[in-house]
């Protein structure tokens, strides 16, 4: 069965959450803008069918034949390149009304507010949000606006920003996104998931995190102020104090915990196991680069990265797991320090998806889409039905759309050829060795679509972090939105 590189075997380890990505942002739909065709001249696409009649006069039967073909054929081409005009319009129209580029403060200083209109008169007047919707609590606002000023900062106040925040209650498995659908007149909206400040839904994903099936404590306290921690592949979990205080405050009385710090411990668990349980697995070749001298030194082998490069990732997981269990064997852990992360990352994923939505939206290539073929337009024509052309939507989900979406996967997987056909730059994407270790080092996420890849990169510049040259230059590839500071 088709997989892309390295994302089945990522799934098959990641039972901890209970679901595939817990509160991940959702992600978004995302194009670039058409051109016409040059080549063809629009006077023989304006010829009328009375003009042709009047022509036929006095040609020969075969004339006749090729006149009629030949007008058909440019009715055929005609009317490609109208839709085509007209997709062309509707995404410019989409883009001139729904991006709203803003010029703030360069460096704007947030304080968190102390009332929810505060709040929101702060959305609106700093960060030039034209609309906030109904609801928002105060955690909820401070929470949106601060993520929003983050990524403002790193842009020095340059970049496009949702012209609607909203406080609804989304699906599980998110803590905000960005409306994605181009036939939406929400397309662009940021939503902040209500479940994300309930502290009944966070207690759940947290006892999932913070025990195992049996019910017992993952990390146990010692009274000599020691901890025993769980092992993913040969990483010792280790929290710092941080982390270890809120997990301990989290084990003896979840109700007495502010839901604050339930949604940062949440965040920060949900974040490690993920990188634990994925590194091995999306970047194999990687990890035994950095890790060839450690396996040495403590198996006593020879690792040849040159022959490991040519496996396959499958090929290369499988050797990095035999080292693994060999040094389990041998209680030879390396310690993975858990410190706390920010939930805010997830608004500047969105913001991600934001910014390359105005930075592509304009630049769809027309060349890529597909006109109906003579022989498709021949035969709807004869049943006297028109030609549905549903190329605006493939090029736009070729870019932003990916395996987490309904039917993709399945499509991918069970018919490869068609998927391939609709959606070449994906197919390449998801199929291309080299490229999804590469977006395997930003995280399992990143290697699901491009759109996705392009915002978790997003979010990680907004971070400050420094990435591999690689990722950079894949990043380019994709015309990613590069962050003014």
């Amino acid at each position: 069965m088709l997989q892309p590189v390295g994302y089945n075997y990522l799934y098959n380890t990641i039972p901890q959450t209970g679901n595939k990505r817990s509160f991940r942002g959702a992600t978004a739909v995302t194009a670039t803008q058409p051109v016409l065709p040059q080549q063809i001249p629009q006077d023989t696409l304006e010829i009328s069918a009375e003009k042709a009649i009047k022509k036929e006069k006095g040609l020969s039967k075969g004339q006749k034949w090729a006149i009629g073909i030949g007008s058909a054929l440019a009715g055929v081409i005609a009317a490609g390149v109208l839709i085509c005009k007209h997709q062309a319009g509707k995404l410019t129209k989409l883009y001139n009304e729904k991006m709203q580029l803003v010029n703030l403060a360069e460096k704007i200083d947030f304080k968190e507010a102390k009332t929810v209109d505060e709040g929101i008169k702060f959305a609106k007047e700093v960060l030039k949000i034209g609309e906030v919707g109904d609801g928002f609590t105060l955690e909820a606002i401070n929470y949106a606006n601060k993520g929003l000023v983050d990524v403002a900062n790193a842009n020095k106040g340059h970049l496009f920003m949702p012209k609607k925040l909203l406080f609804e209650e989304l699906k599980e498995n998110e803590i905000a996104h960005v409306i994605r659908s181009i036939d939406s007149e929400r397309f662009g909206e940021l939503a902040i998931n209500k479940r994300f400040f309930d502290a009944k839904v966070l207690d759940e994903q947290l006892k999932v995190l913070l025990f195992n099936k049996k019910g017992g404590q993952r990390f146990e306290f010692k009274k000599d102020d020691t901890i025993n921690v769980p092992i993913i592949f040969n990483d010792a979990m280790v929290p710092d104090k941080k982390c270890e205080s809120l997990m301990e405050q989290f084990y003896k009385n979840p109700a007495a915990m502010n839901v604050a710090d339930k949604r940062e411990l949440y965040y920060t668990m949900n974040e490690s196991y993920d990188m634990l349980l994925g590194k091995f697995k999306r970047f194999p070749l990687e990890t035994l680069k950095k890790n060839k001298d450690y396996y040495e030194r403590n198996l006593g082998i020879k690792i040849d990265i040159e022959s490991l490069s040519k496996k396959t990732t499958e090929e290369q997981v499988d050797y990095l797991g035999d080292l693994v269990g060999k040094m389990q064997e041998k209680g030879v852990f390396k310690e993975y320090n858990m410190t706390l992360q920010n939930p805010e990352k997830t608004i500047y994923h969105e913001m991600g998806h934001l910014q390359d939505y105005a930075k592509n939206l304009k630049e769809l290539d027309v060349k890529n889409w597909k006109l109906p073929t003579f022989k498709d337009a021949w035969k709807d024509a004869k049943a006297g039905k028109k030609h549905q052309n549903n190329a605006e939507i493939d090029h736009v989900d070729n870019r932003w759309r990916g395996l987490t979406y309904d039917g993709f996967k399945d499509l991918f997987e069970k018919e490869p050829d068609k998927f391939k056909k609709k959606y070449p730059d994906l197919y390449e994407f998801l199929t291309n060795q080299t490229t999804q270790q590469t977006a395997g080092k930003v995280s399992w996420y990143a290697q699901t679509s491009i759109g996705e890849f392009v915002a978790e990169v997003y979010a990680k510049l907004v971070s400050g972090v420094k990435l591999p040259d690689d990722v950079m230059e894949l990043y380019k590839k994709y015309n990613g939105p590069m962050i003014v500071a």
